[in-house]
């Protein structure tokens, strides 16, 4: 069986690289704005940002749900790319599917294309519904760092 094709999400946003790694980086940074939409919370649980550090977080929906995802920290290179494996928990349908995220940070004149590589996700559904997650995290992350214009979508090329 081959390994479904990877989820691939790109953002160019008006902030420079150091910035936009360092939101990565601590448990504070991330709670203000690693959220799929404004009216999702998010609860962190663990957080440690080192190779082979586990983060563990759960998504407070507005219907009081509270999905959990966890994972290792597998690449840490400041301010370049990170990397983690990304599993979800009971009772989500995807409990236990091993998933892997990478996160790439490019430096341009006018800011930093972020590039997201989200591999192991088994269905069309859940990709469509990954997607729209990541494509929303990245409007918190704008919106985190005071930017009210849309981040540009770039192509592979751009």
């Amino acid at each position: 069986m081959t390994e479904p094709v990877p989820l691939i999400v790109r953002r160019r946003i008006p902030v420079p690289r150091d910035r936009v790694f360092e939101a990565f980086r601590s448990a504070e940074a991330l709670a203000a704005w690693f959220t799929p939409s404004a009216d999702v919370m998010l609860d962190i649980m663990a957080f440690d940002f080192t190779v082979g550090g586990r983060f563990r977080f759960a998504y407070v929906m507005p219907d009081r749900r509270r999905p959990v995802v966890g994972g290792v920290y597998d690449l840490i290179e400041p301010p370049v790319r990170i990397g983690c494996s990304w599993i979800w928990e009971a009772p989500d349908p995807l409990a236990d599917v091993p998933m892997h995220v990478l996160f790439e940070f490019h430096a341009r004149h006018n800011g930093t294309d972020i590039v997201i590589t989200h591999r192991g996700i088994p269905s069309d559904q859940a990709c469509t519904i990954h997607e729209a997650g990541w494509d929303g995290a990245l409007d918190s992350l704008q919106r985190h760092f005071g930017v009210t214009v849309p981040g540009e979508r770039i192509t592979a090329d751009a």
